[in-house]
């Protein structure tokens, strides 16, 4: 919720090369070159390639002896790491594929495969499966053996998806519980049986069994749809047409996507984002913004506090400070949590008053001062009032628009429109918007993918002089020619997420600059 947006460069969709294709919109019209842009012949497609092969010289020097990569010996190893260094490798047109590491590599997905058709190591069972097929997918030419084992692995995350078919599929606790249309859940996939879905995890899943050749007439893909869209912060679409009808999306205009429709089967429909909440539909008297951060509780664990106990401490010291000599005093009071992975309580929070930013400082100060860990950020505000909605990010706004594609939607369906409006608003390489760096190097991949599934080289961006064409994969090129190292492995710039692994940062790094180059 803190976070700063910037608008400097990021964003991409992805067609995965030798794979089964997604019908692509013809070419539009060049638009002309921004002033300072390189022009074709200058574009970054020589760096890509040298920085291609850098990082795949680095993860050959990780391969472990059983032909994967992020081993654990101790278990459970996570074949997706495998499967996402399979992936920038065997879309890299420089390698054979009777390269030994190739070789090796595909071995161990195929030794990683169970009885129930899923590729995994007894958890995450949609993840790794997920990405481990589009892996899979990637491969010329492959031969019976292989084929049988996507075969069973497209079944199995068939059976993964909440529908009203999936109890005749797979069996396995919650996911096999048919569930109707109007279930918040219905359509989406979770990291495995007993997981509520995700936006993430369906994204790799849609795009697995996509490119695996499932054909886009599946019904997977259509109910796929219907979870997708309540993951969309778009009550209405421009021309009217409906899009979201959860609660929580109700006059939201963003266009962005959030996390999932609820945190757990308890609370299915109150919506999820990473990236906290924000205000929309803003309206009434000027005023101020005062965000804070709780302190660590006695077990050293980040504070939590719930809405309700924030507004009722900052509302009692409104009401405290009623004479004049102090300022005015607030009317009107918001209070927003950050990042929650519950729906009911959060370390972060914004409070927004109809008041000068001194005077709503002093207030929090003097209801929150016992609970705060260091200072307070103020702001003013032109209008302090509107709607308190879940704020879309980044990642999940280019896994959406990924999704929206592969599931068949075209790029000039009003959904798709709206989210590629907002990353116009929110174009930005240098993290990960909404979300500073978590999740930085995930975005690239989904940005990649995405902008190339979109399939023109330029984007709209919105900037304060007006909108311009940028060159996304020139851009996502030349931001991660600055992240990596001489031996070829990519920096860690945060450590959420399993990001402070070189060999994974790296492989999503691969995998951007592979579809970048694609894309350009």
């Amino acid at each position: 919720m803190h976070r700063t947006l910037t608008r400097t460069s990021l964003f991409a969709i992805v067609l995965l090369a030798g794979s089964p294709a997604i019908a692509q919109p013809a070419p539009a019209a060049q638009p002309a070159a921004h002033q300072g842009q390189p022009d074709h012949q200058d574009r970054p497609a020589a760096k890509a390639r040298e920085m291609a092969a850098k990082a795949i010289a680095f993860l050959r020097t990780k391969q472990d002896k059983s032909g994967g990569w992020g081993v654990n010996p101790k278990g459970p190893t996570f074949p997706a790491i495998t499967g996402l260094v399979l992936q920038g490798m065997l879309l890299d047109d420089t390698l054979q594929p009777t390269d030994p590491a190739l070789l090796a590599g595909e071995k161990f997905l195929l030794d990683k495969q169970q009885p129930d058709g899923g590729i995994y190591d007894k958890v995450l069972q949609n993840y790794n499966t997920a990405i481990s097929l589009a892996a899979l997918a990637e491969i010329k030419n492959p031969d019976a053996p292989t084929k049988a084992a996507i075969e069973k692995a497209q079944k199995f995350l068939l059976g993964l998806q909440f529908s009203e078919a999936t109890g005749d599929r797979t069996p396995g606790d919650d996911a096999s519980t048919p569930v109707t249309k109007d279930d918040p859940f219905y359509g989406g996939f979770g990291y495995g049986h007993h997981s509520r879905p995700d936006l993430s995890n369906t994204a790799f899943a849609i795009e697995a069994l996509r490119v695996s050749g499932v054909p886009e007439s599946d019904p997977a893909f259509q109910r796929a749809l219907v979870f997708l869209q309540r993951c969309q912060m778009l009550d209405k679409a421009p021309d009217g047409s409906p899009v979201n009808d959860m609660d929580y999306a109700k006059g939201s205009t963003q266009g962005g996507f959030i996390y999932a429709t609820g945190p757990s089967g308890d609370s299915k429909s109150i919506g999820q984002s990473n990236a906290g909440e924000m205000m929309e539909s803003l309206d009434g008297p000027a005023g101020a913004s005062v965000r804070f951060t709780l302190k660590a509780g006695p077990d050293g664990k980040p504070m939590k506090l719930s809405r309700d106990e924030v507004f009722k401490r900052i509302r009692a010291s409104i009401d405290a400070t009623t004479d004049l000599g102090h300022g005015f005093v607030p009317t009107t009071l918001f209070v927003l949590m950050g990042p929650t992975g519950n729906g009911k309580d959060a370390n972060e929070f914004e409070a927004r008053a109809n008041a000068s930013p001194e005077r709503l400082s002093e207030v929090v100060r003097a209801a929150m001062g016992d609970v705060i860990a260091g200072e307070v950020e103020a702001a003013t505000l032109e209008h302090a009032s509107g709607l308190v909605r879940h704020r879309a990010y980044g990642s999940m706004t280019y896994a959406g628009l990924k999704s929206y594609l592969y599931a068949g939607l075209t790029p000039n369906d009003p959904r798709v429109l709206a989210a590629v409006d907002w990353l116009g608003h929110h174009y930005t390489l240098t993290e990960n918007p909404g979300l500073g760096t978590d999740g930085q190097y995930y975005g690239y991949v989904m940005f990649a993918k995405a902008l190339h599934a979109r399939g023109l080289p330029t984007l709209p961006v919105t900037t304060p002089q007006g909108v311009e064409q940028r060159r996304w994969a020139d851009d996502l090129v030349n931001q991660l020619a600055t992240l990596q190292n001489d031996d070829g492995s990519f920096r860690p710039v945060d450590n959420r997420w399993l990001e402070s692994d070189p060999v994974l940062i790296t492989a999503y790094s691969l995998v951007a600059l592979e579809h970048a180059m694609r894309g350009q």
